[in-house]
């Protein structure tokens, strides 16, 4: 339905009232000894002249502006809005030193202009393509799953305010909250989500999401690449300078590039069992390829790591669509650069360092979407691949196994019937066991023990379960004790004690997912230092802040009501993976920063769902193409059942878990009477 001359009247009258608003807020800026500049007396005259030209308008209203509702003229309308919104953006914050003041004055009328211009788009679009308010059944579609999602989160947030649990500080470890990505980085990402959805009800390229992927990559390495190497100066890095002006690798990052010289160097392992094998045959394989320039090592597990947004892009565009595919990707890349950024004054694990918590994150993407296929597709085919990627995430981060059982829940509750689902589950575990044998047989074969870890790894658990003396590794003796049998020994004397931590940290990192979007905090411009007020986290919020969190709880819920309307349960594969990785933080009695990298995408990964599902809906309002705009969800085709291309695929899985122990085979010794300690050995590597 059109708007009458009845609605463009109400129009004109509310053009005339913020016309009218803009002029006495700029009369009320203080003025200098001369009075008003004669800047500020022809904006004001230009508001006045608005007032008077507007006011004439709701009493000659005109009974249609159909002629002005044209797709060019809407379009250019659509370019300006966009236009004064980064130019009120850049006068306030590129440079606020200088810049400032003009936004005192200026930003009054150039917001007037805007706001003008977006209400004159609004009633042009309905004046074209009316308003469509049957679309509002969509809605109601998804309102109860959201409805409930949304109760469900706001109960968790009072027995977190009741209790503290999640909040409260553990003498034993607490981390401080990721870094957040900015407020206006959010917008952006918004922006560009909005973006696609419109240019998709125009065009349907049918390579499209392979270009968008390819973009997503090469602006995620680009933008990350572009932050110098000067920024590494954190613990996880010796400080840059002569002869080198390299940065070496130090503390975890140093163990796992001397682990992975050892392989060079052949002394493989410095002859134990290393923790990470997998991300330190990559090491291995960047340097064999790249040398000792840690500057392109660097650059070339960030080309690896870029893969992160297109994971992301991918998972939302199949849980939901495009444009909350782009709004996460976005929001990944954003955040990674502002973590960048300041990785000279905060605890961080990023693309340039040598860490494994960022390509845990790839393979929990990875296996996420793998899991996805399996799920909708239900074939062996699927189910081989999602127990591949998940076997090999176990060679990177044993603790992730704690994923399997929430995973396999969801499993049960999509295939509802066990003869189906009993097979399925055969084939998925079966491929994960055979990726995990060869590193198995290694170990056993090396220590007389089935482990994948190293035995530090384990002593550091058992530390965590003490009262005092935690992360004292060298006061524990695991010799002939079981890591299982020692925790649930501790766990029977004082149950309420461990139950208490493991849901502290656990709730911690879900938290901290939640953190990872941008609070109402002071911003001192583009050029100026980031406020790292994420530091200071103490469990309180103010009630501005409070009320936002409360916002994005809501825009989460309508996330996950729209991913449940479209695949029910599997819709909450992504919340599952979280959960597991979450639990496995609470067990270790670890949480915050880099420790929930793998598992504090979730948060933001459902608000780019809800996000995409209110422009969706604001589209089908304004008279978008529902058939385009809200494509069919067709499972896709099974993969089918050669069995003979499941066994390879199989194999091919086995074969990457056992890169592990053929790298040992890598080099032959290099150094004659080639001794243990790493110090050592990593100065050989270093010069080799």
């Amino acid at each position: 339905m059109t708007l009458d001359r009845t609605k463009w009247q109400s129009f004109f009258i509310l053009a005339a009232l913020e016309a009218g608003a803009a002029f006495f807020v700029l009369a009320l800026i203080p003025r200098g000894a001369g009075g008003f500049s004669i800047t500020r007396l022809v904006m004001l005259g230009l508001l006045a002249a608005a007032v008077a030209l507007w006011a004439y308008c709701a009493w000659r209203a005109p009974a249609s502006l159909t002629p002005l509702a044209r797709p060019a003229g809407i379009l250019a309308l659509a370019w300006l809005s966009f236009f004064l919104a980064v130019v009120l953006f850049l006068l306030r914050y590129a440079a606020p030193e200088v810049l400032l003041p003009y936004y005192q004055r200026l930003g009054v009328i150039l917001l007037y202009i805007l706001a003008f211009d977006l209400q004159l788009l609004l009633f042009l679009i309905v004046e074209r393509h009316g308003f469509h308010s049957d679309e509002l059944g969509i809605l109601k579609r998804i309102a109860r799953p959201a409805i409930v999602a949304f109760a469900l989160l706001i109960l968790t947030v009072c027995l977190i305010v009741a209790t503290r649990v999640g909040v409260a500080p553990d003498p034993a470890y607490r981390g401080e909250p990721g870094v957040p990505v900015m407020g206006w980085q959010l917008v952006a990402a918004i922006l560009a989500g909005l973006g696609i959805l419109l240019v998709g009800l125009r065009f349907a390229p049918s390579r499209w999401d392979v270009w968008i992927a390819a973009g997503l990559w090469v602006a995620a390495a680009v933008i990350w690449l572009s932050v110098p190497l000067s920024v590494m100066q954190n613990s996880f890095y010796a400080p840059i300078g002569p002869p080198a002006n390299q940065p070496f690798p130090n503390s975890d990052a140093g163990y796992y590039d001397s682990m992975a010289h050892s392989l060079l160097i052949g002394y493989p392992y410095l002859g134990e069992i290393p923790t990470r094998p997998l991300y330190v045959v990559l090491l291995s394989a960047l340097h064999l390829a790249l040398g000792e320039r840690y500057d392109l090592i660097i650059a070339g597990q960030t080309l690896v790591l870029a893969l992160i947004p297109v994971m992301l892009y991918f998972l939302g565009s199949n849980l939901h669509s495009r444009a909350a595919g782009i709004i996460a990707a976005l929001i990944a890349v954003f955040r990674e650069w502002t973590t960048l950024l300041v990785s000279s004054q905060t605890r961080v694990s990023d693309t340039k360092t040598l860490l494994v918590d960022l390509p845990t994150l790839l393979l929990i993407l990875g296996g996420c979407l793998a899991a996805l296929g399996w799920l909708r597709r239900r074939d062996k085919s699927s189910a081989v691949v999602a127990g591949g990627v998940l076997g090999l995430l176990l060679l990177l981060r044993t603790q992730s196994v704690l994923i399997l059982p929430f995973l396999l829940l969801l499993a049960a509750l999509t295939y509802r019937e066990i003869q189906r689902w009993a097979p399925a589950v055969a084939w998925f575990l079966g491929t994960l066991a055979i990726v995990l044998l060869p590193w198995l047989l290694h170990n056993y074969l090396r220590s007389g023990q089935l482990t994948l870890d190293a035995p530090f790894q384990y002593q550091i658990v058992a530390s965590q379960y003490r009262y005092t003396g935690n992360l004292d590794i060298n006061s524990v003796d695991l010799q002939g004790k079981s890591l299982i049998g020692t925790l649930l020994a501790f766990a029977v004397r004082d149950p309420a004690f461990v139950l208490g931590f493991i849901a502290t940290h656990s709730l911690a990192t879900q938290i901290n997912c939640l953190l990872a979007l941008p609070l109402i905090e002071p911003y001192n411009g583009l050029s100026a230092p980031i406020n790292l007020y994420w530091l200071n986290w103490s469990g309180q919020l103010s009630w501005f802040n409070f009320l936002l969190v409360v916002f994005y709880l809501a825009i989460i819920a309508l996330g996950l009501g729209a991913a449940w309307r479209r695949f029910k349960w599997i819709g909450l594969l992504p919340l599952a993976f979280s959960f597991g990785y979450s639990l496995a933080n609470g067990i270790g009695r670890f949480s915050g920063w880099r420790y929930d990298l793998p598992a504090d995408w979730v948060a933001y990964f459902y608000f780019a769902i809800g996000t995409a599902e209110v422009l969706s809906m604001l589209a089908l309002l304004l008279g978008a193409n529902a058939t385009r705009l809200l494509e069919a969800v067709r499972d896709p085709a099974p993969t089918g059942r050669d069995h003979t291309r499941i066994v390879w695929v199989a194999l091919g899985f086995m074969l990457i878990g056992a890169l592990p122990w053929f790298a040992e085979r890598l080099a032959a010794p290099r150094y004659a009477g080639q001794i243990a300690d790493p110090r050592f050995l990593y100065h050989f590597a270093i010069n080799w």
